[in-house]
């Protein structure tokens, strides 16, 4: 039993910083976040609604039940919804059910990511997918499905909607509405979040000085799998330069 707790904890930790690393790169503020499945169960542990990404800590991280949040996911849209002062309870995000609905379909996925990035968010406003066109790209082979609507995920269909959209991917953007990515851990679905945007921005550099071709796909798997073994080291990278900050 201690040994759970621990685990989880631990875990607490990991999505802490995971919530923080996105913070850093600029892909979030205080919308958007980063959750991981308790491993083994129908639960997972995320930030609190509306609370900046930079701050948050092993405390502020709270656990979600997939089953009881459903019967209240409407119930919690309102009740934040109407909230017009700094929320001072931990209340799930309004849009917890894009991480609900991921999990419950992908039994593969253990870390849900959603962000309003810009770079990748205008690509979705442009309905121009992102495509494999170079080494950081690779994950989100054959190219990011786009769902179709702005409007923010939070009844159950709203869920399944979006967790159909994804299917069987990486990445999912959010027309006029920010993205989604996942991965078998944290480490994987925020370097994950951090690499699309970097692929938006090659994607767009390409078109202004030529015509983006994909990458031949045994280049692609090879890279995939790269890129999913690297996971954890691109992870303390990028932890390590908010350590950096802090020493100037």
């Amino acid at each position: 039993m201690k040994n759970r707790k621990r685990e989880i904890e631990q875990l607490k930790e990991r999505v802490a910083l995971g919530n923080r690393i996105l913070f850093h790169q600029g892909l979030a503020d205080y919308h958007g976040h980063l959750s991981a499945r308790i491993p083994g169960t129908r639960r997972f542990l995320i930030k609190p609604v509306l609370a900046p990404l930079g701050y948050i800590t092993r405390k502020d991280v709270i656990e979600v039940d997939i089953d009881e949040y459903k019967k209240i996911c409407e119930e919690n849209w309102a009740k934040v919804g109407n909230l017009k002062q700094e929320i001072k309870m931990k209340i799930p995000p309004r849009e917890t059910m894009i991480h609900a609905a991921i999990y419950e379909a992908r039994p593969d996925v253990d870390s849900v990511v959603h962000t309003h990035q810009p770079l990748a968010t205008a690509f979705s406003i442009g309905g121009t997918p992102i495509l494999p066109i170079y080494n950081q790209a690779a994950p989100f082979a054959p190219e990011t499905p786009i769902f179709p609507s702005p409007r923010l995920i939070y009844t159950v269909q709203d869920g399944i909607e979006v967790s159909q959209a994804l299917g069987d991917r990486m990445a999912l953007l959010l027309k006029g509405h920010g993205i989604v990515t996942v991965g078998e851990g944290v480490e994987q679905a925020a370097v994950n979040a951090i690499y699309l945007e970097r692929a938006a921005y090659m994607q767009w550099i390409a078109c202004c000085v030529g015509k983006p071709v994909t990458m031949p796909q045994k280049d692609i798997e090879v890279m995939k799998e790269t890129t999913a073994a690297r996971a954890y080291h691109a992870f303390a990278f990028f932890a390590s330069l908010m350590k950096e900050m802090r020493k100037k």
